[in-house]
């Protein structure tokens, strides 16, 4: 395969295998994003951006939400199940009001709040990482390996996409107490959490092909948590072997299942911030978790204009 066609998958391994390097030689898990492997795949593994939105809102976007993420953990008095809420119901007034559509935002203000994460390490690692793949994704642009997409702000929500937020907080938030409350917490992990947010939208793949996208994710799941037992449990190797063999994975299933979905990619390298003893359990609350978002995403209006948010999720048929 000609090397400017492997490039985008190569800078994606690399980030993905230096980021988990970094934490891991540094003894600091809180510089793992997962949800730049989101990014990545929705900007450097698609020919086109999957979001409409620009490089200055991607990074303002994530910025931001991780410094709120981190804020309501040192700052809000309540239990975590109502911290994740809180998160979720600032996320969903921000992605709403940036008139984007990039919701792997959710997730930057979500994730620390899950994993109880207090330092700015965090932060300048969702900020760092995040720059690095917008430069990856200039260089590639350069190169016209990818096509540019311009960003067409979208008009300000009206009272119909507003009465859609408001449901999908309360939906989004009586998952998340009830994942709380039954202690499995990766029902409503952060990606999850974030392909519910695209899954409103009425043409979302996960309204037209359901089981295929379950089936996607849960796969994605399994081959993170595996691959983590394998390599690093079983063989003893580093945890960056096992998160670069992983995003190598996860771009072979999308390619299998001729579909990107970019939470699907976050949710595998989530893995490697699984509790050990939690990771043989983890792809089944992963399974039960988007099959549960893909019944409540048929709660939405079907009509178009109903929602402003759109689904980062990328047919690969043509491929």
């Amino acid at each position: 395969m000609h090397l400017k066609k492997i490039l985008p998958l190569l800078l994606t391994i690399l980030l993905i295998g230096g980021m988990t390097a970094a934490a891991e030689y540094l003894h600091n898990r809180e510089i793992i994003f997962p949800e730049i492997a989101a990014i990545a795949a929705g900007a450097l593994l698609t020919p086109k951006r999957a979001w409409n939105t620009d490089s200055k809102r991607i990074f303002l976007s994530i910025s931001l939400c991780a410094v709120l993420g981190v804020l309501i953990v040192r700052l809000c008095p309540f239990g975590t199940a109502l911290q994740m809420c809180l998160a979720f119901v600032i996320a969903q007034v921000l992605f709403l009001y940036s008139r984007t559509t990039f919701a792997p935002m959710i997730s930057a203000i979500v994730l620390p709040v899950l994993l109880h994460t207090e330092s700015p390490v965090y932060i300048a690692a969702a900020m760092i990482l995040t720059l690095l793949i917008l430069l990856c994704r200039g260089l590639l642009l350069r190169l016209r390996i990818l096509a540019d997409t311009p960003y067409e702000k979208l008009p300000l929500p009206d009272p119909a996409a507003i009465s859609d937020m408001l449901l999908g907080m309360l939906l989004g938030c009586g998952w998340i107490l009830l994942s709380q409350a039954l202690h499995l917490p990766f029902l409503a992990a952060p990606p999850l959490l974030v392909a519910f947010t695209e899954f409103r939208k009425p043409d979302a793949v996960s309204r037209r092909e359901p089981l295929r996208v379950i089936l996607l994710l849960t796969a994605c799941a399994a081959s993170g948590a595996l691959l983590r037992i394998l390599l690093c449990i079983r063989l003893g190797l580093p945890l960056w072997v096992s998160a670069m063999v992983t995003i190598a994975a996860v771009y072979g299933l999308m390619r299998g299942f001729r579909l990107t979905i970019p939470p699907a990619a976050a949710i595998a390298i989530l893995a490697d911030l699984t509790p050990q003893d939690a990771l043989p359990h983890f792809p089944a609350q992963i399974a039960c978790g988007i099959a549960g978002f893909v019944l409540l995403s048929f709660a939405f209006r079907r009509n178009d204009k109903a929602v402003s948010g759109g689904s980062a999720a990328v047919s690969l048929t043509k491929s």
